[in-house]
């Protein structure tokens, strides 16, 4: 997604979780600033995005937006621990190859006669 569209979604998740009106300007004004940039091509992310609004003079100077800003970075944060928590395997899941047991090629061998007896 490019800086508007990202904004765009900030905007929403900001709306999503009552933030202050300060929050939403600020939002507002900057998605005024890229609206000739909206059909761009390059890519950044919600994180970056967010990190640089933190960084702004207006987010500094504002504890309502400072605030708000953190508040969707900490959400995004546990939501991609939750994903990389999910995406990992158990600790108890053995992974590890073991060779089979001396039963098993006995078996099939005995399988593969029995086959070639009735074919």
């Amino acid at each position: 997604m490019n800086l508007y569209q990202q904004l765009l979604v900030v905007r929403e998740r900001l709306e999503g979780i009552g933030a202050h009106d300060d929050s939403i300007d600020l939002v507002d004004k900057l998605v005024q600033r890229t609206l000739m940039a909206k059909d761009d091509k390059t890519n950044i992310t919600q994180v970056n995005v967010l990190r640089h609004m933190l960084r702004m003079r207006e987010a500094s100077d504002n504890y309502n937006i400072y605030n708000d800003l953190q508040e969707l970075i900490s959400e995004k944060d546990e939501a991609e621990v939750a994903a990389r928590e999910d995406s990992t395997l158990a600790a108890y899941v053995d992974t590890e190859r073991h060779p089979k047991p001396k039963s098993y090629y006995k078996a099939q061998k005995a399988q593969k006669e029995k086959d070639k007896k009735k074919g």
